[in-house]
């Protein structure tokens, strides 16, 4: 009897002669004997058999009674969550191990609901992380009615953070952020201090505030600033955080008894909007970064920035602020561990001074490259006033390129035509502005005579109104 496989290689059903227990096949390489074999039948038999490791009934019966105990197989209860009491002692609300603490968490108990006072709940969430440990804003308005005091090495995490309110936004229609209570008018909503005043260390730093928004638009006057570090803090990462409608500053440094300041901070995607002094103040700052930053009607100056040496800003924005887009001033020193800063990609919008004012003495040389500026030294709508997209009045060395500077009025078209000149330079040393357009109402560059080793070279100057052509080349 000859039998062919299949494509899969199967053999399909045949039938022999009655009372044949045992069939040879020869493939072609020798005699092969093939047995009947009751696969359902053994299959059941394993089934029912002991378990070769062990009782099958007494494992069974020995991880039931782990399920939903402590240091147990936690469950998942009606919400579909793990309840903290089925956690290991370590991990639990409270526990040693634990480094993420949710403010709303039953041992913490914030509301998030805008009235509560949630400021001792917060508090003792960031005194309970510890280094490393992570404090978690969930969605809600968290009232606060005193300075939060921030750790070494804590991180602030919300879930969201708001940018500035936009055309068709309403200020309370995104509720997720700390929001200063009425009678909170002094002191800071974030405090940071390095000092050893027998509070807080000498040393400070490695903060990170993320993903979170500070609110004191309920506190219409008043000295209340967003966030305040003093002394010797270090490494403070701040990254997609807004600060809005703060009394008084948004972001500011200072020094201590010891004068030591915060330096080399780290600040990503960082908004303060309509604060009612200065949006940023930073003073001897070392080794800032700041990038893709941005102020916005800010009362007074949006980046106040003194001997911060090695600096750098990187696509930061500066519009509709009272005063100075950019201000950087002070003495950035000729110490060997003196610096200056880098510019890059920068632009202002309608300031009511100069878009960025450079008054800094020092020996390093300041860069700035792709500077973009726009209507600034509107000055409320009257323009004029001798105010510039860029004014150089230093002794630091200076060198921008690329820049470009455009004239223009507010949005609805009702005010005067601003900036009054592109680039104004006096009283300044060792200035080079290489490659620039540089378009503005009385003239695009202003230069009185009173400057050292000034250079222009490779611009184009345009006076007039939006719609002037009247290109003048310098080379």
């Amino acid at each position: 009897m000859e039998l062919t496989s299949d494509p899969q290689g199967m053999v399909g059903h045949f039938y022999g002669p009655d009372n044949v227990t045992l069939l040879y096949v020869d493939f072609g390489a020798g005699r092969v004997a093939m047995t009947p074999i009751d696969t359902a039948g053994g299959l059941a038999s394993h089934l029912t058999a002991d378990d070769p490791h062990g009782a099958k009934r007494s494992a069974l019966a020995e991880i039931n009674a782990q399920k939903g105990a402590a240091n147990g197989f936690a469950t998942l209860g009606s919400d579909g969550k793990v309840l903290p009491a089925q956690l290991p002692a370590a991990l639990g609300e409270g526990g040693s191990g634990n480094d993420w603490h949710n403010v709303k968490a039953a041992s913490y108990g914030a509301l998030g609901d805008g009235i509560a006072n949630d400021t001792p709940a917060i508090q003792a969430a960031i005194d309970a992380a510890g280094y490393g440990g992570v404090v978690y804003f969930p969605k809600g308005v968290y009232k606060v009615s005193q300075p939060l005091d921030l750790p070494r090495g804590v991180t602030l995490l919300g879930s969201h953070s708001n940018l500035m309110v936009g055309p068709g936004m309403i200020g309370d229609e995104w509720p997720c952020y700390l929001q200063a209570a009425p009678t909170f008018t002094t002191g800071a909503m974030i405090n940071i201090i390095g000092e050893d005043d027998g509070e807080h260390p000498a040393i400070n730093g490695e903060q990170r505030i993320s993903n979170l928004m500070l609110d004191g638009s309920k506190v219409p006057t008043g000295g209340l600033d967003g966030i305040y570090a003093k002394g010797n803090v270090q490494n403070v990462v701040l990254r997609d955080v807004c600060v809005r409608y703060m009394p008084n500053n948004g972001i500011i440094t200072a020094g201590n008894a010891s004068d030591e300041w915060p330096y080399s901070w780290r600040l990503h995607s960082v908004m303060v909007d309509n604060c009612h002094v200065n949006g940023m103040v930073f003073e001897r700052n070392t080794d800032i970064t700041l990038e893709d930053c941005q102020v916005i009607g800010c009362w007074s100056t949006g980046f106040k920035l003194t001997n911060c040496a090695n600096g750098i800003a990187t696509h930061c924005r500066a519009e509709w602020n009272g005063n100075y887009g950019f201000h950087i001033s002070g003495g950035w020193g000729n110490w060997p561990g003196s610096g200056s800063m880098t510019m890059t990609g920068c632009s202002t919008d309608r300031n009511g001074w100069d878009g960025v004012r450079h008054d800094a003495s020092g020996n390093g040389p300041f860069l700035i490259n792709a500077l973009n500026t726009r209507r600034d030294g509107r000055n409320g709508g009257p323009g004029g006033g001798g105010y510039a997209g860029l004014r150089l009045s230093g002794t630091a060395p200076v060198v921008v390129t690329n820049m470009g500077c455009y004239v223009g009025t507010d949005d609805g078209g009702t005010a005067n035509t601003s900036p009054e000149y592109g680039v104004r330079v006096t009283n300044a040393k060792d200035v080079n502005v290489i490659g620039a357009y540089l378009h503005a109402l009385t003239a695009g560059i202003f230069e009185d005579g009173t400057n050292e080793r000034i250079r222009f070279a490779a611009i184009t100057t345009v006076a007039g109104n939006n719609f002037s052509e009247d290109r003048t080349p310098i080379d």
